[in-house]
């Protein structure tokens, strides 16, 4: 994955050209089988993590299952993999390095920050995935559709953040300035992700991320922050 620039808002007045949507876009199948199944690797791995450092048995639990719904899905798509007698560990590789570089740059230094990160750039990517599934070949599509469209338990999060929030009020500046950082760096990596072949131009695919964002806004309405 190459770092590509920062996403631009397009002003009023600039022409528009034809737009696509995420059944117009049409990932490499191995390609995206890989970074699938590495990002869910990641999901189960942060998730873990973050378990391991909430210490109220409300949540920790909860967050355990969701941790395990990740790996499942991980363990899924690698199957896929395999099925097109490919090396899942070959196809992963190649996402690693801009993976674990994101992992960092949004890791979190309190486990509200890291909760936080998890709920939204897992939901952004797991939105964005869920779209390009739909141009694959029409039997990878079905399954790898099912396989992602699971509910992925990851609500214990939005929960155990409003209860801190609840808790503590003064936290919820910081986690909004967090999360709006968080979204930045997120879709960096999801413009990496989206094929840029077919004419898929930064302005034609604009409304594919404004539909990523839309959710996202929601996802921090929720939480009672401002995206």
């Amino acid at each position: 994955m190459q770092t590509p620039e920062r996403p631009r808002l397009r002003a009023r007045g600039e022409s528009v050209a034809v737009r696509v949507e995420f059944t117009d876009l049409h990932p490499e199948t191995s390609t995206y089988l890989g970074q699938a199944a590495y990002l869910q690797l990641s999901v189960f791995e942060m998730l873990a993590a973050i378990g391991s450092r909430i210490d109220d048995l409300v949540y920790s639990p909860d967050v355990a299952l969701a941790a395990a719904v990740a790996l499942r899905k991980h363990e899924a798509i690698t199957a896929e993999i395999r099925r097109r007698e490919e090396d899942p560990a070959v196809a992963m590789a190649e996402p690693r390095d801009a993976v674990r570089v994101f992992r960092s740059q949004t890791a979190g230094e309190t486990v509200e920050e890291s909760a936080l990160s998890v709920y939204v750039t897992a939901g952004l990517l797991d939105d964005l995935f869920l779209g390009l599934a739909s141009s694959l070949p029409s039997d990878i599509s079905r399954r790898v559709t099912a396989i992602l469209a699971e509910d992925n338990r990851r609500d214990v999060l939005r929960q155990y953040l409003q209860s801190r929030i609840h808790e503590t009020p003064s936290v919820a500046s910081g986690l909004a300035l967090w999360g709006r950082r968080l979204v930045g760096d997120t879709l960096l990596l999801a413009h990496s992700v989206v094929p840029d072949e077919n004419g898929a131009t930064e302005e034609r695919i604009e409304p594919v991320f404004t539909e990523l964002i839309a959710a996202h806004t929601r996802r921090m309405d929720s939480l009672g922050l401002t995206a």
